[in-house]
């Protein structure tokens, strides 16, 4: 196993944004990444393109901005994390996000790294996108794309990944389950999770929730085939336990 610190200081850099995308996981990542950064004196911004949960982010400093101007007024304070949305959505507990193209003029300074959140999931562990997802600023320096492993072996239905019938038709036929070839193709695939990586822009897989036990070997036989798969930076990990079970990256 690897230091869940020495990864996050490897994948984020200062003056680069990043983008989160899939299920099982991302608003955790931009919590816990956005810790361990400020753990290095290294500032970080936090926000999303479509809409997160209140709850989610309680006890972080918020800040309100539609423009590229108040984007990067609210970025550029001294406080080591902070999250920036567009408002508050009355009645629903959720922040709305900021458009995408907002960050294409917004300077990322080189002593932060922004965190983006690009599409929701429902709270299912993993996901198909659909038409209008995800929303991948142009600024991307790299997408990392979550799967969480409480759906690893599970039934290819509604309660295990959104958009589920969207997402049996890129697998094998007669495909059930999410086995390692499903989960791998679903990884690969330019319309499921790789979907809106354009090139220059790094793509890594998190098979996140690797602390469930009886999940972890389907996550390591997936790991596996990513790590041989070229243009793709893959790791096995818990973000919630902060640990790191095996990475491309170290």
């Amino acid at each position: 196993m690897a230091r869940f610190d020495l990864l996050v200081a490897e994948l984020f850099r200062p003056g680069r944004l990043y983008t989160f995308t899939g299920a099982g996981g991302k608003s955790t990542a931009l919590r816990v990444i956005a810790r361990a950064l400020a753990g290095k004196g290294i500032r970080s911004g936090m926000t999303t393109t479509t809409r997160i949960g209140m709850e989610e982010f309680a006890g972080f400093p918020v800040f309100l901005a539609e423009t590229a101007d108040g984007a990067a007024d609210a970025l550029g304070g001294a406080r080591p994390v902070c999250l920036v949305v567009s408002a508050a959505i009355p009645g629903q507990n959720k922040y709305k996000g900021l458009e995408a193209s907002v960050f294409d003029s917004v300077r990322v300074e080189n002593d932060m790294v922004v965190l983006v959140e690009g599409d929701g999931s429902r709270r299912k562990p993993l996901k198909m996108p659909t038409e209008r997802e995800p929303v991948i600023p142009a600024a991307s320096n790299a997408v990392l794309a979550v799967m969480g492993a409480a759906g690893f072996g599970e039934r290819v239905d509604q309660a295990h990944c959104y958009n589920h019938e969207a997402a049996a038709g890129i697998l094998a036929p007669g495909t059930e389950t999410f086995d390692a070839a499903a989960l791998a193709a679903l990884a690969t695939h330019p319309a499921a999770c790789r979907k809106g990586v354009r090139t220059g822009m790094e793509y890594h897989v998190l098979l996140n929730q690797g602390d469930l036990d009886q999940k972890r070997p389907i996550g390591l036989q997936v790991f596996e085939v990513l790590a041989r798969t070229p243009g793709i930076h893959v790791t096995l990990l818990s973000l919630q336990q902060e640990v790191v079970y095996e990475t491309t990256e170290l």
